[in-house]
């Protein structure tokens, strides 16, 4: 049987950031923080984990978390335990190179510690599948933690390698198709940036660094043994309470001005540019499509509004809807998983070509990264502007939505500039230290 019990919690900035250092320490280590931080999850070390295999990806991870279910013999709410990690992308293509080990397929765990903080108020909750240490849950918190360690030393970025390119050439074979099969509207294609250190990166320092350079997007973050995911993301794929669903369509990019008149002028470029908004429409066309039997009371905006983050914007359309009762968080993840904005549409025709025509697997970027709680309530996102980092190489990745009037070189212009989140987080470490 599954043990729960937590307490309330008053800690101040310094002591959080001690026990996250010590937690990332830990061999799974797991971070959810929505765009205004109002809901926040934390999970330190695991007490079960799962790595869902695909195509039954959605509904095994379902099954897991009703069976977790099953086994909680608590008074805690079920509401107050989750779930945290994220799916694959897809399966590798077959001749993809794939890095992504442990993480490959997927990886959830049900924390050992959960740290939740909602509604103002922060929550420790402690889970065991045999008797607790002691009869104090703080206690026993310190005591599973590792002891603090010295920060790393400074890191200096020494190499960038991308294949600018042959990943233009690959936008063009995409554009030369789209134009001549009717069938098929839009592929997105990712490339990848590798960047070397000369020493490991400090993962204390990204994270002090991604909530410094990054606000008002979700933070996601997933330690397991020495590879460390991280995202920076913009883009809801779905969230669920009760019976009441909430997702958005997010296509289409420029940049931010550098004062506000140019940041403006951009913006009212972008909601004007026929490209962009034809890209951005398959995005609520599909989904629409994908909900239309799933819910109820779907409520679509006439027209995109823009979504800003500190080095882009984009267009965006929020879309609520009821669940039909015989539908759930994964149902839903399931039927939006992949959204036209990363794989295209069909999915049934450009996700062949992804596996085809991009050299390297995506593994967690692009996926649906989130929470669930064992009630049945959830968020995930979508993990774009994100890296994979090893030591000392991060994996940074990038995509954009090739549809038949793109141009490869303005889209190879397009992906440098989704780089730069990631970039700019790495470049922050030595600056949070």
């Amino acid at each position: 049987m599954l043990q729960a019990r937590k307490t309330k919690v008053t800690w101040s900035a310094a002591q959080w950031q001690q026990y996250e250092s010590r937690g990332v320490q830990l061999d799974q280590y797991a971070v959810f923080e929505n765009t205004d931080q109002t809901v926040a999850w934390y999970g330190f070390g695991a007490v079960a984990t799962y790595t869902p295999s695909s195509p039954a990806a959605f509904t095994a991870v379902a099954a897991w978390v009703k069976q977790l279910r099953q086994q909680l013999a608590s008074t805690v709410s079920s509401q107050d335990i989750a779930i945290l990690g994220g799916f694959a992308f897809s399966t590798p293509g077959a001749t993809q190179h794939n890095g992504w080990g442990t993480l490959a397929n997927g990886y959830f765990m049900l924390p050992r510690f959960l740290v939740k903080r909602s509604g103002g108020q922060t929550e420790l909750i402690e889970l065991s599948a045999a008797a607790f240490a002691s009869a104090d849950l703080l206690a026993d918190f310190e005591q599973f933690l590792p002891a603090i360690v010295q920060p790393g030393v400074e890191v200096d970025l020494l190499q960038q390698v991308e294949d600018a390119a042959s990943w233009q050439q690959a936008v063009q074979q995409v554009v030369t198709r789209l134009q001549t099969d009717a069938y098929l509207q839009k592929v997105v294609l990712a490339r990848t940036l590798m960047v070397t250190a000369a020493q490991p990166f400090s993962v204390t320092q990204l994270l002090l660094a991604l909530r410094q350079v990054h606000t008002q997007v979700y933070h996601l973050v997933l330690k397991v043994a020495d590879q460390l995911f991280i995202s920076a993301t913009p883009e809801r794929l779905v969230a669920v309470q009760g019976q009441h669903l909430a997702t958005a369509a997010v296509a289409g990019t420029t940049a931010r001005g550098v004062d506000a008149a140019t940041d403006a002028a951009l913006g009212a470029a972008l909601l004007k540019d026929q490209k962009n908004r034809a890209e951005q429409q398959i995005v609520v066309t599909a989904i629409q499509q994908r909900l239309q039997n799933l819910t109820t009371e779907l409520v679509l905006p006439a027209r995109p509004q823009l979504l800003k983050s500190q080095q882009v914007q984009h267009l965006y359309t929020p879309i609520t809807a009821k669940l039909q009762p015989a539908a759930d968080l994964f149902t839903a993840v399931a039927a939006l998983h992949p959204t036209p904005a990363l794989g295209g549409q069909p999915a049934a025709l450009a996700l062949p070509l992804i596996q085809q025509l991009e050299p390297e697997y995506r593994g967690l970027f692009g996926a649906p990264f989130g929470y669930a709680t064992l009630a049945g309530d959830g968020e995930f996102a979508v993990a774009i502007r994100s890296m994979l980092v090893q030591q000392q190489q991060a994996f940074l990745f990038a995509g954009a939505g090739i549809v038949a009037a793109s141009k490869p070189a303005a889209e190879v212009r397009e992906t440098t500039l989704k780089f730069q989140p990631m970039l700019q987080l790495l470049r922050g470490v030595d600056h949070a230290k």
